[in-house]
C-alpha cells in the first residue's frame, strides 16, 4: 500500500508539472494522471529500478549534507578557537615546532657543563648530576628573561650580568678542566672558548624560542583546525559526488521515461517531453519540499 501511495503521490506531482507546462503550450494531457496513468505504469515496471536508485541517492545526498553541516560547524569552532588563542598570545607567531631547539640547547649546555665538572669532582656520576643542574639553571634563567620580555617588562641589567657571569664562570671551569686533561695550553683555551660560544648561543636560542614562537595550545588548535578542514573538504567532495550521480541518474530516468512514452504509450514527442520533465522533477524533488 505504501508503494501505491508513493506512486500516486509522484503521479499527482508529475501531473501538476505537466498541466503547468501544457498551460503555457496550450496543450492538454492525453490521459489523466492517476493510478492508471503512464507515470504509474512506468514506475511499476520499467522505471522501478531507476526510481529506487534515485531514492537511494537522495538519501545519500541528505546524509552527506548533514555531514557537511556538522563538519562546517566543527571547522568554524576550531578556527574561532585558533583566533581567540592568537588574540591572547603575548609572543611571536613563529611555528611552535621551533621550540624543539630548546631541549637540544639544554643538552648542549649540559654537555659543555660536564666538561667543566668531570675533573673537579671525584666521581663521574657527581659530575653528570652537576652538569644537569647547571644546564637546567641556565635554561631557567633564559626562560625567566624571556617571560619578562613577553610581559613587556624591562629586562634588568642585573639579569644580563648574571647570565654573563654564568657563562663566564663555566668558561673558566672548562678551561681549568681542559688544561688538566691536555698538555697544550692553546688547545685548552680554544676548547674553553668554543664551549663558551656554545653555551651563550644555547641560552640565546632558548630565550628567543620562548619569545618568538606560538604556544603549544595554539599549535594544537591549528592542528585541530587543519584536521577539521580536511573533514569538511571530504564531506563537500562527497556531496558533489552524490549530486553528480543524482543528476546523471535523473537524466537517465527522464530519457527512459521519454522512450517509454514514445514506444509503449504511443505519445508524440511534443506530448511526451513535458511529461518526462515533470516526472523527473517530481522524483528528484526533496522530501518535504512543497514548492
Amino acid at each position: 500500500m505504501s508503494t501505491i501511495r508513493q506512486i500516486n503521490g509522484i503521479d499527482s506531482i508529475a501531473a501538476q508539472h505537466y498541466r503547468a507546462d501544457n498551460a503555457a503550450d496550450g496543450q492538454r494531457p492525453p490521459s489523466s494522471a492517476g493510478e492508471g496513468s503512464p507515470e504509474g505504469r512506468f514506475l511499476a515496471s520499467a522505471g522501478k529500478s531507476l526510481s529506487r536508485l534515485i531514492t537511494e541517492l537522495k538519501e545519500r545526498l541528505a546524509a552527506a549534507l548533514v555531514r557537511v553541516k556538522g563538519a562546517a560547524a566543527a571547522l568554524a569552532h576550531a578556527t574561532d578557537t585558533v583566533r581567540e588563542r592568537k588574540a591572547h598570545h603575548r609572543g611571536g607567531d613563529r611555528p611552535w615546532l621551533l621550540r624543539l631547539i630548546i631541549p637540544v640547547a639544554v643538552v648542549a649546555e649540559g654537555l659543555t657543563a660536564f666538561v667543566a665538572m668531570e675533573v673537579l669532582v671525584s666521581t663521574v656520576s657527581l659530575a653528570f648530576g652537576l652538569a644537569i643542574m647547571t644546564a637546567l639553571v641556565g635554561a631557567g634563567t633564559a626562560c625567566m628573561i624571556a617571560n619578562r620580555r613577553l610581559n613587556r617588562l624591562h629586562v634588568p641589567v642585573s639579569a644580563r650580568v648574571l647570565e654573563g657571569a654564568f657563562v663566564g664562570i663555566l668558561t673558566l671551569l672548562r678551561y681549568v678542566s681542559l688544561d688538566v686533561q691536555s698538555s697544550d695550553a692553546m688547545a685548552a683555551i680554544g676548547g674553553a672558548a668554543l664551549a663558551a660560544l656554545i653555551s651563550a648561543v644555547a641560552l640565546l636560542a632558548i630565550e628567543e624560542a620562548v619569545v618568538e614562537t606560538e604556544t603549544f595550545s595554539i599549535f594544537l588548535s591549528r592542528v585541530r583546525a587543519w584536521l577539521r578542514r580536511g573533514q569538511w573538504s571530504r564531506a563537500e567532495a562527497r556531496v558533489a559526488s552524490c549530486e553528480a550521480r543524482l543528476d546523471a541518474t535523473s537524466e537517465k530516468f527522464q530519457q527512459h521515461f521519454l522512450d517509454y512514452l514514445l514506444k509503449v504509450e504511443g505519445f508524440s514527442l511534443d506530448e511526451a517531453q513535458p511529461r518526462a520533465r515533470a516526472l523527473k522533477a517530481a522524483m528528484v524533488k526533496a522530501e518535504g519540499d512543497s514548492s
